[in-house]
């Protein structure tokens, strides 16, 4: 079963085209029942059929809709599941930690302390 996005263009046709700013309707069989859907202009609608109907051939053809196949992948994004951990690279968390030095400096009569501070990179993977 493949993922189609249907889209209709009809909204970018001229004023005087035939079907201008015109729904379409899209039927398609789906478990041994026709069902129709109508697509209204400037609207995506995802099917999930194992080929194309005729009825959108027909419209492609015409040049009223856009076809495009999407993957599972990209499916999952639209649905707004989070993607598998497996498939992103983490990257590791760089953490700035200070570093205080000290100097000691002996004079013939006082004592002198003078502090210097930097900070260090320390990575860590989670």
């Amino acid at each position: 079963m493949n993922t189609f996005k249907i889209t209709n263009i009809t909204n970018f046709l001229g004023k005087r085209d035939y079907k201008a700013n015109s729904p379409l309707d899209i039927e398609y069989v789906d478990s041994m029942t026709k069902k129709i859907l109508t697509v209204k202009p400037n609207e995506s609608v995802y099917l999930t059929i194992a080929s194309l109907p005729l009825s959108v051939r027909r419209l492609r053809v015409k040049n009223l809709i856009t076809v495009s196949e999407v993957s599972e992948a990209e499916m999952e994004v639209l649905r707004g599941k989070p993607i598998s951990k497996k498939s992103t690279p983490s990257k590791p968390k760089v953490t700035r930690k200070p570093v205080v030095e000290k100097q000691t400096v002996v004079d013939s009569e006082k004592t002198v302390t003078a502090k210097k501070s930097r900070t260090t990179k320390k990575e860590t993977e989670e």
